[in-house]
């Protein structure tokens, strides 16, 4: 059995999630999950150290400032305005289309309601709420690529 199967590692590292990410508006569930996504990455690779609950611990605030960047970093865009059912195709929302997996869905729900939260998301795209933030972040990286290879636009 993996030294992270064991549910009493939860309490090690989880409150802290919680507080540094309500302190800073993040969402504590999304940067739980990170946590233990890099700590699943790296027990792929070798070993967890021999202190597991200080080592979750410096993980969680290691995922929380990487959490913080992009917030740093990135300049929201505008969005281009809704077209109308009659006029031209609207370029992001045709890039969306073509995303893979979940991320059309996701995305298109945000940008048909871009003041849902979490919950509201998670119903109407039939995903768990933990699972938003990651994927979010993961469908507006394949955005990106997408709409630079296509147009350069970004």
């Amino acid at each position: 059995m993996s030294a992270l199967a064991d549910t009493r590692l939860r309490p090690a590292f989880a409150p802290l999630a919680a507080a540094l990410a309500r302190a800073h508006g993040l969402d504590p569930e999304d940067l739980e999950q990170q946590v233990w996504l890099r700590a699943l990455e790296h027990t792929a690779r070798q070993r967890p150290p021999g202190d597991t609950s200080g080592w979750l611990r410096s993980l969680t605030v290691h995922e929380f400032r990487r959490a913080l960047e992009p917030a740093r970093t990135e300049t929201p865009a505008a969005l281009p305005p809704r077209p109308a059912a009659a006029g031209p195709p609207c370029i992001l929302r045709e890039a969306v289309s073509k995303l893979p997996g979940r991320c059309a869905g996701l995305l298109t729900a945000l940008l048909d309601e871009p003041d849902l939260d979490y919950t509201a998301l998670a119903a109407a795209t039939g995903m768990p709420r933990g699972s938003i933030g990651p994927t979010r972040s993961r469908c507006l990286g394949c955005l990106r690529r997408l709409l630079h290879d296509q147009a350069g636009l970004l």
